[in-house]
C-alpha cells in the first residue's frame, strides 16, 4: 500500500472511533516502513483516543522535530496530557509554547499544518480544524489534502447548511486529482450521509476497488453501501468477499449477523456470530467500550427475545461496563436484555445503577417505570408516568413513554379507547422518526422493530377476529398494524413472528392472497412454528378448501406437538369434520378443547398484569366463545337438542356482561331455527339493535330465515332495505343488491348500486357489481355504456372493468374490441402482487380465446405462453407454500390450452406433445392432457406408450371415464378383445346408460364373436331409469345391435327414433342410408356368389321397394350437414349413384371419388368406392388395383368395416379367377378383425363348396346361417344342401323346416333338399 492509501486507512478508523484498527495498521506497516514519521505520529496518536496517554507521550516524543508534525505532535502531546490522571501544567505550557514558536516559523510547511488540521478534527475540535487548513490553502492553494480535509471537516459541521456545501471542496480536489483517494472517500461519505444518493454511491466503491484493490475500507463501505439498499443477496456477497481479504473484519461478521437475523431467521447462526464477534474485538479492539456497546444493540432488537442470541449481547455488553463502569446508556441497555429475557430483579438491578449514575438519563427512567408496570406496581408506575409526561411537555413526547401509558390505561384501568389512543401516539412518533432516518445499523436501533411488534400484538388484540366483508371498509386498526408490520417486515424480514401477523392482519384486511404468501413465508422461515399452520389452515377453509385445511392442521402436529395446546387448531379441525359430516368426530374434538388450560377460568377482559413475553395458547375472549358456539352447533346437527340447549345457557352464564353477546344471540336463533321454531329465531335476531357489531349478521340471517323457512321474498328484501335506511353504506348497499339479484330482479339491484356508486364514488367494487348487473339484464348497450364511462374516469380496478367488458365484446363476437380493450389491461408496469399476477393470467387467457375466435392461432399460442410464464411466477412465488397444487394445475390448465392449439389448429403435434407433458409434469393427474398424449401415441401406432399414459391415469383415477373409454380401446386396437371388454363392462356396470360405451362394446363384442352378450347389456340400461326409452342414445344403441344382427327393419326403426338427435342423430343416418342402399348385405360389385343364388332363388327384375329405397336414401343424404359436407356424406352420395346401376350415374360417382382421393389420397371408403364403381362397370382389373392398394394398407378400427369390404370384394374377384388360396387369406384375415362377418364365413363356404369338401363348407355356411339368426333363407339353402352332400340328412331337414317356416314357397327347398334328405334317409 502506499503512503495515501495508509493515511486514507488511518482517517477511515479515526473516524469510526476504530483507533486500535488504526494502532494495529500504523504497527504493521513499520515493520516495512521503519521509523516512518506519518506512521510513528500517527501510531502514537492512536494510543491517545484509546486512552493510553502515558504511553502516547513516550512515542510522541520521537516526532515533535519532524518538520510535517511540528505543530501535529505538540497538538497531540497536549491532548495526552490533559487526559491523564495528573495532569502535568508545566509540561502543557512548555508545549504551548513551543506551539507558538513552531505556528511563526518561517519554514513551516503546509503540510505541517493539514497533519495538525487532521488530528483536531479527530479530537472533534472543527474549528481549530478548520483554521489550519485554511492556512495550508494559504500557503499552496492547489494542495488536494487541504481541499479533501477541509470537505471532511464541513461534513462533520453539526450546521446542515456548512454540511450540505462540503462536497464543493471534495469537487475541487478530484478535478486535481481525479483518483485521490481520500477525496473519493470523502464523495462516497458525502452521497451516503447527507445526498442518499446510493446508487451513485455504489460506483464510486466500485471505482476504489478497481484503483486500489488492497484498499480494505473501501470493501466495507461497499457493505454498507449495500446494506442501506437493502440488497441482502449482494450484502452476502460482498461481506463474504470483505472476509476474504481481512479474515478478522468485524463488519462483515456484522453483517452475516445481521443477515441471518434479518433475513434468513437464523437465530443459531447469528448467536455463533456474534460469539466470535466478541472473540474478535477482545483481539482487534480490547478497550472500544463504544464498539461493544453499539455492535450489540442492533442484535438485541432484531433478537426476536431468543435467549440464545441475547446471552451473546449480554456479554458484549457486560465488556463494554467492564472497560467504562460509570456509563449509564451501557447499563440500562443490559437492563433491557434482561427485561426481553423477562428475568425482571436483574433488569430492574441494571436500570437503579444506571439511574444513579445519570439521574437525568430517559431510558433508565423508562426502564424502572417498565419494572413497576411489569411487577403490577400501577399506582408508582402511574406517578412516575405523570411526571415525566410533565417533564415532557417541554422537551416533546417520547414513544416509550406514551406506550407505557397505554399499558397502565390497559391494566389497571381496562380502559380500550384510551388504551388505542396512547397506542396510535406512539406509532406517529415512532413513524416520524422511521421515515426520517436512512436505513444503517442505527437505523435498527432507532426504529427497534422488537418495540413496534410489541404495539402491533397489543393492536391486534382489538382487531375483528373474522376477515372483512365484500363492500366493508378495512377497519382502521388494522391499517396501522399493516402500516407498522410493512415497516418491521421491511427491516427484518426473517423475523417469524412479524411476518405472522403481517399474514393474520392481511388475512382480516380480505387480502387472503396475499395471507397466504405471508404465511407460507412464515412456516419457510420456521417450519415448526405451530401458529402459522393454523393460519394457515384457517385461511383455506375460509376459502372452503376443507382438505388443504386439514392438511395443514396435521402437517403443523406432525412438526410441533405444540399446537394442540392452541384452541383454534381444534376450532378448525372440528370446523373441517363438520363440512365432511363427521359430526361426532367434531364433537370429541371440540371436547378435547374444553379440557384446554385456561378454557374453565372465570372470564375478564385480558391479563392484568403485562408480560415482555406473551404466550401463544391463552384463549381469548373470541376463541372461548367460539368453542361454545361450535359446540351447540354439532349437538344441534347430531339432533342433541337438550345438550345444545345445556351448552348454550353456560355459555350465557360464562359469558353474562362481556363482549359480542350478539354472537350468542345469533347461536340461540340458528337453535331456535333447530327445533322448527322459525319465529322464535326472528324475534331472537331482532333484539340485535344497530349500535351493535353484528347487527349486519343478524340482519342477513333474517333475510335468509324469511327466504328459506317462509318463502317470503318481499320479507327477504326488506330486510335488507331497512339495513340500507338504518346504517347506509357501501356493504350494506352491496347487500341489498345482491339479494335482489338472488330474486332475479337485477334492475332493482342496478338502482341500488348505482345509489351507492353517486354516495360513494371511490367503492371500486361497484363499479364491477353494475356492469355484471347490467350484462345479465341483457342490456348490452347500456353495459358497454357503462364500461366505457367508468374507464374514463379511471376507476382504481379499471383491470378488472377491462377484463369484463372484454368478456361482453367476446360474447357479442365484438372480437377486436375485446383485442383492444384487453390489450389496454395489459399495458402496466410489472408488478410483484399475486392478485394483479394473477388478473393478467385471465387477460392473456381471454386474449388467447379472442383470437382462437378470429381464427387466429398463433397469437393466441403467444398469449397462452404469456400466461404459461406469469403462472410460472406466481408458482415461484409460492413455491414456499406447502401446497402449490391449485397453482399448478392452473398451470397444467395453461399448458394444455397450448397444446391444444398446436394439436387442432397448427398440426404441430410434437410442439403439441411438449405442452401436453409439461402439463402432466405441472399436475400428474390432469386428465385431459393424459388422454389427449394417448390420442397422439394411438395416431403415430404407439400403442403401449398410450397404453402406459393411460393405465397411470387409471391408477390416479379408477373411476375417470374417458381413460376407462380410452384403455378398453387400446385393448381392443392391440386386439386384446377380452381386456377391452372387461373396461366397457366395468364402466357400464357403474354407469349402465352410459350410451358411448355400450356403443363401443357392441362393436367389441361384435368384432369378438359374441353379439349374443348384448341384449344383457340393454337390459341393464333399461332397469336402470324408466326414462330409457326416451333418450336416443338407448335407441341407437339398439339399432347398432339389430343391424349386425340381421335385423334391418328393426334396426331401421330404431336409428329413425333419434336421426334428428344432435349428438346421435347423424351416425343414425349414416347407418340409415347404408341399410336403404343395401338391406341385405350384399357384397356390392361381387359376382361370385350371384351364380350360386340364381340356382337357389327366384330370379326377377329389380321391384319398386329397391328404387324407392334409393330415393329414401337420397333424401335421408340431405338430412346430414351440408356446409361442410363430410367426406363420409360425399362416399355415400356416390354409393347412391352407383346403387341406380347406371353407367353414367356410375360414372358421376367415380369423378367424384377422384376428386375426393385428390385432397385425401389414402381415403379407404373413395378406394373401396371407386372398385365398387369399376366392378359394376365390368371393369375388374381396375378394381382390382385400387383393392390391392386397401389391403397394403394398416388397418384402423375407425375404417374397419370398409377395411373388411375391400377384403371381401378383393377376395370375390380372386374367387372369380380360381384363385382361391388368395381369398382364402383375405377372408380369414376379415374373421381376424371381425368374428361376426357372416359375409366372410359364406364366402369361405363357397370355397370349400366349389372344392367339394361338403363338409367344411357346411360348417363355415352353419356360422354364416347363425350369424344371420337363422333368418336368411339363401344362407339356409346353401346350408342344407351342403349338409346333404355331406351326408348330414337329419341337419339338412332341421334346416329345411327352419327356413319353410319363415319362407314357405320358397324356391327348390322342398322339392331338391327336403324331399331328397328324407328319401335319403328311408334308404337302408
Amino acid at each position: 500500500m502506499s503512503a495515501d492509501e495508509d493515511l486514507a486507512a488511518i482517517n477511515y478508523f479515526c473516524r469510526r472511533k476504530l483507533f486500535h484498527h488504526a494502532y494495529s495498521l500504523c504497527d504493521d506497516r513499520l515493520k516495512r516502513k521503519v521509523g516512518d514519521p506519518l506512521l510513528l505520529f500517527w501510531r502514537a496518536a492512536s494510543t491517545v483516543f484509546e486512552g493510553r496517554p502515558t504511553e502516547a507521550l513516550r512515542a510522541l516524543e520521537s516526532v515533535q522535530d519532524k518538520r510535517d508534525f511540528l505543530l501535529a505532535a505538540p497538538i497531540a502531546m497536549i491532548h495526552a496530557h490533559e487526559r491523564c490522571k495528573l495532569v502535568d501544567r508545566e509540561a502543557i505550557q512548555e508545549l504551548e509554547a513551543k506551539l507558538t514558536i513552531a505556528s511563526n516559523s518561517p519554514s513551516l510547511t503546509d503540510r505541517a499544518h493539514i497533519q495538525a488540521a487532521m488530528f483536531q478534527w479527530h479530537c472533534g475540535f472543527l474549528d481549530l480544524a478548520k483554521e489550519n487548513v485554511k492556512k495550508a490553502l494559504d500557503m499552496n492553494s492547489g494542495s488536494t489534502e487541504a481541499l479533501t480535509l477541509m470537505g471532511w471537516i464541513d461534513m462533520a459541521s453539526p450546521k446542515d447548511s456548512v454540511a450540505a456545501k462540503a462536497h464543493t471542496w471534495l469537487d475541487r480536489a478530484l478535478e486535481k486529482r481525479p483518483k485521490d483517494l481520500e477525496a473519493l472517500m470523502g464523495r462516497l461519505h458525502y452521497l451516503r450521509r447527507h445526498r442518499r444518493q446510493l446508487t451513485p454511491a455504489l460506483d464510486i466503491t466500485s471505482q476504489i476497488i478497481v484503483h486500489y484493490p488492497g484498499f480494505i475500507p473501501a470493501y466495507i463501505e461497499r457493505v454498507y453501501v449495500l446494506l442501506e439498499m437493502g440488497a441482502w443477496e449482494q450484502v452476502n456477497e460482498a461481506s463474504q468477499r470483505l472476509a476474504g481479504l481481512m479474515p478478522d473484519s468485524i463488519d462483515a461478521m456484522i453483517a452475516q449477523c445481521l443477515n441471518q437475523l434479518c433475513r434468513e431467521g437464523g437465530y443459531a447462526m447469528a448467536a455463533s456470530y456474534i460469539a466470535k464477534l466478541k472473540q474478535t474485538l477482545d483481539r482487534l479492539e480490547p478497550h472500544n467500550a463504544q464498539l461493544y456497546y453499539t455492535t450489540a444493540q442492533p442484535f438485541i432488537r432484531l433478537s426476536n427475545r431468543l435467549a440464545t442470541v441475547l446471552d451473546g449481547c449480554t456479554k458484549l455488553l457486560e465488556k463494554a461496563i467492564v472497560i467504562e463502569p460509570e456509563n449509564s446508556a451501557y447499563r440500562t441497555e443490559l437492563g433491557h436484555v434482561h427485561l426481553l429475557l423477562e428475568d425482571l430483579p436483574r433488569a430492574r438491578e441494571a436500570y437503579q445503577h444506571a439511574a444513579s449514575l445519570d439521574p437525568h438519563y430517559v431510558k433508565a427512567l423508562e426502564g424502572l417505570i417498565r419494572c413497576q408496570l411489569l411487577s403490577g406496581h400501577f399506582d408508582a408506575a402511574e406517578e412516575q408516568l405523570e411526571l415525566f409526561n410533565e417533564f415532557q411537555m417541554a422537551m416533546g413526547k417520547s414513544a416509550e413513554m406514551t406506550y407505557l401509558s397505554s399499558v397502565l390505561a390497559w391494566y389497571k384501568y381496562g380502559d380500550a379507547r384510551k388504551r388505542l389512543q396512547y397506542l396510535k401516539e406512539a406509532v406517529e412518533i415512532e413513524l416520524q422518526l422511521i421515515n426520517a432516518m436512512p436505513l444503517s445499523l442505527e437505523y435498527y436501533v432507532q426504529v427497534n422493530p422488537d418495540f413496534l411488534l410489541e404495539m402491533v400484538k397489543d393492536y391486534m388484540e382489538h382487531c375483528p377476529s373474522d376477515p372483512k366483508r365484500e363492500g366493508e371498509d378495512v377497519h382502521p386498526i388494522i391499517k396501522i398494524v399493516l402500516d407498522l408490520l410493512e415497516v418491521v417486515c421491511k427491516v427484518n424480514p426473517g423475523s417469524v413472528e412479524a411476518v405472522y401477523h403481517l399474514a393474520k392482519a392481511k388475512f382480516l384486511a380480505g387480502d387472503k392472497a396475499s395471507a397466504q404468501l405471508a404465511a407460507a413465508r412464515c412456516l419457510k422461515l420456521d417450519n415448526t412454528y405451530p401458529k402459522g399452520y393454523v393460519l394457515m389452515g384457517q385461511i383455506h377453509l375460509y376459502d372452503g378448501h376443507a382438505k388443504q385445511a386439514i392438511q395443514f392442521l396435521e402437517m403443523g402436529l406432525s412438526y410441533n406437538f405444540q399446537v394442540r395446546n392452541i384452541p383454534l387448531f381444534h376450532i378448525l379441525k372440528a370446523r373441517v369434520q363438520i363440512t365432511e359430516g363427521n359430526y361426532d368426530e367434531a364433537l370429541a374434538t371440540l371436547q378435547t378443547a374444553m379440557s384446554l388450560p385456561g378454557m374453565k377460568e372465570p372470564m375478564r377482559e385480558g391479563n392484568r398484569v403485562p408480560r415482555m413475553k406473551r404466550p401463544d395458547h391463552i384463549p381469548s375472549i373470541h376463541e372461548r366463545m367460539t368453542l361454545y358456539l361450535e359446540l351447540v352447533d354439532v349437538h344441534t346437527k347430531l339432533k342433541h337438542v337438550n345438550e345444545a340447549a345445556k351448552v348454550m345457557q353456560e355459555a350465557v352464564q360464562v359469558f353474562s356482561g362481556m363482549p359480542e353477546q350478539d354472537r350468542l344471540v345469533m347461536a340461540k336463533a340458528e337453535l331456535a331455527l333447530a327445533r322448527g321454531e322459525v319465529d322464535a329465531a326472528l324475534n331472537q335476531l331482532a333484539t340485535i339493535t344497530m349500535d351493535q357489531p353484528y347487527f349486519i349478521e343478524a340482519k342477513r340471517q333474517m333475510a335468509d330465515i324469511y327466504l328459506k323457512y317462509k318463502n317470503d321474498k318481499k320479507a327477504y328484501a326488506r330486510c335488507y332495505s331497512e339495513l340500507v335506511e338504518r346504517n347506509p353504506t357501501v356493504e350494506s348497499c352491496l347487500l341489498l343488491g345482491d339479494a335482489y339479484m338472488n330474486l332475479q330482479e337485477p334492475e332493482k339491484a342496478i338502482a341500488i348500486y348505482e345509489s351507492a356508486m353517486d354516495s360513494s364514488p371511490e367503492a371500486s367494487v361497484l363499479a364491477s357489481k353494475i356492469g355484471k348487473a347490467l350484462v345479465r339484464t341483457h342490456n348490452y348497450s347500456r353495459a358497454i355504456s357503462y364500461y366505457e364511462s367508468a374507464l374514463a374516469n379511471e376507476s382504481p380496478i379499471g383491470s378488472i372493468l377491462r377484463y369484463d367488458l372484454a368478456q361482453l365484446y367476446k360474447k357479442l363476437q365484438r372480437y377486436d374490441d375485446a383485442e383492444k380493450i384487453l390489450t389496454e389491461a395489459l399495458e402496466h408496469p410489472q408488478t410483484d402482487e399475486i392478485s394483479d399476477i394473477e388478473l393478467d393470467i385471465s387477460c392473456q387467457t381471454l386474449l388467447a380465446q379472442v383470437y382462437r375466435c378470429m381464427q387466429n392461432p398463433k397469437k393466441a399460442v403467444m398469449a397462452l405462453q404469456e400466461a404459461r410464464d406469469l403462472q410460472m411466477r406466481v408458482l415461484a412465488k409460492e413455491a414456499m407454500a406447502a401446497d402449490t397444487r391449485p397453482q399448478r394445475t392452473k398451470l397444467a390448465d395453461i399448458n394444455y390450452e397450448i397444446a391444444e392449439l398446436y394439436s387442432r389448429d397448427l398440426k404441430e403435434v410434437d410442439n403439441a406433445l411438449t405442452h401436453y407433458n409439461e402439463a402432466i409434469e405441472n399436475d400428474e393427474g390432469h386428465a385431459k392432457s393424459i388422454l389427449a398424449v394417448c390420442q397422439i401415441y394411438l395416431s403415430k401406432g404407439e400403442v403401449d406408450s398410450a397404453q402406459l399414459q393411460c393405465s397411470n391415469l387409471l391408477r390416479l383415477d379408477t373411476t375417470n371415464e374417458e381413460a376407462t373409454m380410452l384403455m378398453a380401446e387400446i385393448m381392443y386396437r392391440s386386439n386384446s378383445h377380452a381386456e377391452a371388454i372387461f373396461h366397457f363392462r366395468s364402466l357400464l356396470d357403474r354407469i349402465p346408460t352410459h350410451y358411448t360405451a355400450l356403443v363401443r362394446l357392441i362393436e367389441v363384442l361384435r368384432r369378438s364373436g359374441k353379439l349374443d352378450e348384448i341384449p344383457k347389456y340393454l337390459k341393464l340400461a333399461e332397469e336402470s331409469t324408466v326414462k330409457v326409452n326416451l333418450h336416443p342414445g338407448y335407441h341407437y344403441c339398439k339399432g347398432l345391435h339389430y343391424r349386425y344382427s340381421n335385423s334391418p327393419h328393426e334396426a331401421l326403426k330404431e336409428f329413425n327414433f333419434c336421426r334428428r338427435d344432435t349428438e346421435w342423430g347423424e351416425r343414425a343416418l349414416y347407418h340409415m342410408v347404408e341399410i336403404f342402399l343395401n338391406p341385405d348385405n350384399e357384397t356390392t360389385g361381387g359376382e361370385a356368389l350371384e351364380g350360386a343364388a340364381d340356382t337357389s332363388a327366384s330370379g326377377g327384375k329389380k321391384g319398386d321397394s329397391e328404387l324407392l329405397a334409393i330415393l329414401t336414401a337420397d333424401k335421408l343424404l340431405k338430412e346430414l350437414p351440408q356446409n361442410p359436407k363430410s367426406l363420409r356424406t360425399q362416399v355415400l352420395e356416390c354409393h347412391a349413384l352407383m346403387a341406380t346401376k347406371q353407367k353414367v350415374e356410375i360414372e358421376r360417382a367415380l369423378a367424384k371419388f377422384a376428386e375426393i382421393l385428390n385432397t385425401e389420397r389414402d381415403y379407404v371408403p373413395a378406394l373401396l368406392g371407386m372398385a365398387v364403381g369399376y366392378m359394376l362397370l365390368k371393369q375388374p382389373p381396375r378394381a382390382r388395383n385400387q383393392l390391392k392398394r386397401i389391403a397394403k394398407m394398416e388397418w384402423t378400427s375407425e375404417l374397419a368395416d370398409d377395411f373388411e369390404r375391400s377384403w371381401i370384394l378383393l377376395a370375390d374377384i380372386y374367387i372369380q379367377g380360381g384363385k382361391y388360396d388368395l381369398a382364402t387369406d383375405l377372408l380369414k384375415r376379415c374373421l381376424s378383425q371381425n368374428r361376426s362377418c357372416a359375409k366372410a364365413s359364406e364366402y369361405l363356404g363357397f370355397i370349400m363348396e366349389k372344392e367339394a369338401s361338403f363338409k367344411d363348407a357346411a360348417d363355415h355356411y352353419e356360422i354364416a346361417w347363425q350369424l344371420d339368426r337363422e333368418a336368411n333363407p339363401a344362407m339356409g339353402y346353401k346350408l342344407a344342401f351342403n349338409y346333404m352332400k355331406a351326408k348330414k340328412h337329419v341337419e339338412a331337414i332341421d334346416v329345411c323346416h327352419k327356413v319353410l317356416k319363415l319362407y314357405p314357397d320358397y324356391p327348390k327347398m322342398r322339392k331338391e333338399i327336403l324331399d331328397k334328405a328324407r328319401a335319403s334317409l328311408r334308404c337302408p
